[in-house]
């Protein structure tokens, strides 16, 4: 009898195991709030759930689509990181049925893509286009 009990549990927690989804150098350009201006950033995040290796490319659609609905601004704070790793858990819950428990900033690099008229500039500014 303690086996088959042992025997069930175990096999209950390999049901419920969660798997572990990396993603690294994603990168992706946002708006900053106070200028107007695209951003890029690069970011590396740890996905942990169930159905997150299997289901990868929802995982994918998830953070492309919540990362979007966030200012540069707002992914600066604290407060914004957490409400930006709660939005990714609710979106991928909703909207592909994928449970995930976990999410791991491990990076996020801001990079400032010149904006058209500074390229403009420059290259008058060089002798180009007068």
């Amino acid at each position: 009898m303690k086996k088959i009990l042992l025997l069930f549990f175990v096999s209950l927690q390999l049901l419920q195991a969660n798997e572990v989804l990396q993603i690294d150098e994603f990168k992706v350009t946002i708006f900053s709030k106070l200028n107007r201006e695209p951003v890029q950033i690069e970011t590396s995040i740890i996905f942990k759930g169930r159905d997150v290796e299997v289901y990868d490319f929802k995982v994918v659609d998830t953070l492309n689509i919540v990362v979007g609905s966030f200012f540069l601004e707002d992914l600066l704070t604290s407060q914004g990181k957490k409400s930006f790793k709660k939005a990714l858990i609710d979106y991928a819950r909703d909207e592909h049925s994928i449970g995930i428990d976990y999410v791991f900033i491990q990076k996020l690099n801001i990079k400032k893509e010149p904006s058209t008229r500074q390229i403009i500039e420059a290259m008058r500014s060089s002798g180009c286009c007068d």
